[in-house]
């Protein structure tokens, strides 16, 4: 058994699956009439369109969300425009007039003529105008999903996939802006005539970002999508920027189940020590699925609360809906004949919750925004279940109860996870008691556990720990030792730590300014694909440092950087084509740059775009955008505690102080508006949080 059920792969076809909810066991506050219709595309019959990787599992992951989030829900796998048809003529006959509608799409997508269409999986593309006539043009569909009564709708398209069809064929870039009717909100997985990407782990990016967010107290939709947004651009590099249209004046509550109802003595059982049995009752006790109770009762049938599991499972299982599928997650090249070998310790956890960086990592990791924490706590609590004492699966279970903010439990499983030898575990503690996540902060305590991960041969802690004594977080300030500890995680082969190594080199920080040793380190880093470091290759042909200038090596080398989405190599193109630097001088492209680099949170491009904006030759003095984007300096280097951005808020400090006497009022009221709703279109996370 398994918290995510395992089902026989889909033919292509479609399953029309209606998941509601029991109001006598665990009732949702908000009124139980709203219904949710999720389709999940990946096979098509007709072989000229080509398959999706993650469509049907992004399907089952909102198809979970939405169940426990009150929704009655209409799951189709590779869905025909008559399967669509038909569901909507469902609700239109069994939920007219209902209270809220969700329409959610994954799968190809594109436009023509204005109008987007969602591929279904039998489009034969051969047939004329077969985009117009076999099509699920979403201007229909919205309309049709509007004539069924329902009071507020919302659809969300992952859906901006590259058109599986030729170059010769009259299609747009991703999907058009369309305005959205009364009522009625319209979110894109990324903005509009752009390209989403399919993702290279279990879900795409804005899917894995939507069902964790979705999880948690009760939020409205425009919060959630906001967040969604900040998450999926800032672990995208700037590559992805969700968008949303909002047509709706009222609030959209979305909030899960109400847990369910326990006695005294029952919740007595879940009090004081945390253990693997109330972590997993936690972590379902407002679940829908069958499959959840299931578990939980065979995992621990003498537990006090298997009981309450079972006939939670016997009465979700009388109602005759069908169990929820579950994500299916293959083990890459796996061989179960190798005893021991790899197809058999890779659990869905690794799949779901391995991190960057993370020196027991099995798998490709997932950035900490882009992880599906309700699939992920799943399986690395059956994982942990099953080996109580395998370090990897306790660090990662840690792992993604820290991203879910339940710190106490966290730490309680990195402290497990420690104890049965997971090095990267320490990070996690560290963290904790770096940021006060769930204790008092105290950076000497994070600074030990950082030096318990490095002292026991893990490279990456090793780096981390050389980080505590540059900034001086709970230790004396030391270059000195910050540069040893760099250099034994260097010959560990970690390569940013070889960057980093070069960086103090370069700077002379413990020791002499060397810029030609700090040129070998970065050529060593830029070897194994770091881009940092040839961002840094770049700028010393171009400075002439530790080489000869050479503007034409240097360009060459920020511009490699650039394409694989380093944002100081675009800050420093930027700064090129401003002064004329090794290209002609551009101030329009060097502000386009700059803007790449921002959306990459580079904080010091928002200070370069307020300078071009006070009045650079060849663009349009606008003295409140430029306060804008000063402001937006400052609050996100708020956000950090580096000596870096500390320097930045200071120089945005400065440059704001100069320019606010040459406003008139109007114009101060004018950036701070812009300010104020840029940061609440796109966000600002927590920059410190980068490495989980």
């Amino acid at each position: 058994m398994t918290f995510i059920p395992k089902i026989r792969h889909l033919a292509v076809g479609t399953i029309v699956m209606a998941i509601g909810f029991m109001a006598t066991l665990a009732p949702a506050s908000a009124a139980a009439n709203r219904w949710a219709i999720v389709v999940g595309n990946a096979e098509y019959t007709n072989a000229s369109v080509g398959g999706l990787e993650n469509t049907v599992n992004d399907a089952r992951t909102m198809a979970a969300s939405l169940t426990n989030m009150g929704f009655e829900v209409f799951l189709l796998e590779n869905a025909t425009k008559g399967d669509l048809d038909n569901t909507i003529a469902t609700i239109g006959r069994d939920h007219a007039n209902a209270e809220l509608g969700l329409f959610f799409f994954a799968g190809h997508g594109l436009q023509q003529g204005g109008v987007n269409y969602a591929l279904p999986s039998d489009i034969d593309p051969k047939a004329p105008d077969f985009l117009k006539t076999q099509g699920i043009s979403i201007n229909s569909a919205v309309r049709d999903l509007k004539n069924t009564g329902i009071s507020k709708l919302v659809v969300v398209l992952d859906s901006c996939r590259n058109s599986p069809f030729g170059e010769d064929q009259a299609f747009g870039v991703g999907l058009a802006l369309v305005d959205a009717p009364e009522d009625t909100i319209i979110a894109y997985s990324t903005a509009p005539g752009a390209v989403a990407l399919d993702g290279s782990g279990a879900n795409s990016p804005f899917t894995a970002a939507l069902a964790s967010t979705l999880e948690g107290r009760q939020q409205d939709i425009r919060d959630i999508l906001k967040l969604v947004r900040a998450k999926v651009r800032f672990a995208t590099g700037g590559a992805q920027t969700p968008w949303f249209l909002d047509n709706s004046s009222t609030e959209i509550l979305i909030q899960p189940r109400e847990e369910i109802a326990l006695s005294a003595e029952q919740n007595s059982v879940l009090a004081g020590t945390i253990s693997l049995e109330s972590t997993a009752w936690r972590t379902i006790s407002a679940s829908s699925d069958p499959n959840d109770f299931e578990l939980f009762a065979t995992l621990y049938p003498q537990h006090a609360l298997a009981s309450v599991a079972r006939e939670q499972l016997s009465q979700l299982r009388s109602t005759g809906s069908p169990d929820l599928p579950g994500m299916e997650l293959g083990v890459p090249d796996p061989n179960p004949s190798v005893p021991g070998g790899l197809g058999v310790l890779i659990t869905e956890c690794d799949i779901l919750a391995t991190g960057l960086g993370d020196i027991y990592g099995l798998v490709e990791p997932v950035p900490h925004d882009l992880v599906n924490t309700r699939a992920a706590l799943r399986a690395c609590i059956e994982a942990v279940s099953l080996e109580p004492q395998n370090e990897r699966v306790l660090g990662l279970l840690g792992r993604v109860l820290k991203l879910e903010e339940r710190y106490e439990e966290a730490r309680y499983y990195y402290q497990r996870a420690t104890e049965a030898g997971n090095s990267t575990a320490f990070g996690g503690l560290s963290e904790l008691y770096r940021f006060g996540l769930g204790v008092e902060l105290d950076l000497e305590r994070a600074a030990q556990y950082a030096r318990e991960g490095a002292l026991r041969g893990n490279a990456p802690m090793r780096q981390v720990l050389a980080n505590y004594y540059k900034q001086g977080w709970g230790v004396p300030q030391s270059f000195t030792e910050a540069r040893r500890w760099l250099e034994i995680a260097s010959i560990n082969g970690y390569p940013a730590a070889v960057t980093a190594l070069g960086d103090m080199y370069r700077r002379g920080q413990g020791v002499p300014k060397d810029p030609g040793v700090a040129l070998k380190y970065y050529r060593q880093a830029a070897a194994s694909g770091k881009t940092d470091a040839m961002n840094n290759i770049g700028m010393a042909y171009m400075r002439g440092e530790g080489i000869e200038a050479d503007t034409n090596q240097g360009i060459y080398w920020l511009s490699r950087a650039s394409e694989q989405g380093n944002p100081y190599s675009a800050f420093h193109l930027g700064r090129a084509f401003r002064k004329g630097w090794g290209v002609e001088r551009d101030p329009k492209q060097a502000i386009a740059f700059f803007r790449l680099s921002a959306q990459r949170n580079f904080l010091g491009a928002y200070t370069q775009i307020g300078d071009l904006l006070l009045g650079e030759e060849g663009l349009e003095r606008d003295y409140a955008k430029a306060y804008a984007n000063y402001t937006i300096a400052i609050k996100a280097a708020e956000l950090r505690d580096t000596i870096a951005s500390g320097k930045n808020k200071d120089e945005a400090e400065g440059k704001l102080a100069d320019l606010i006497p040459k406003m008139t009022e109007a114009q101060i009221i004018e950036g701070k508006q812009i300010a104020n709703d840029w940061i609440e279109q796109y966000g600002l996370l927590d920059f410190n949080l980068v490495s989980q």
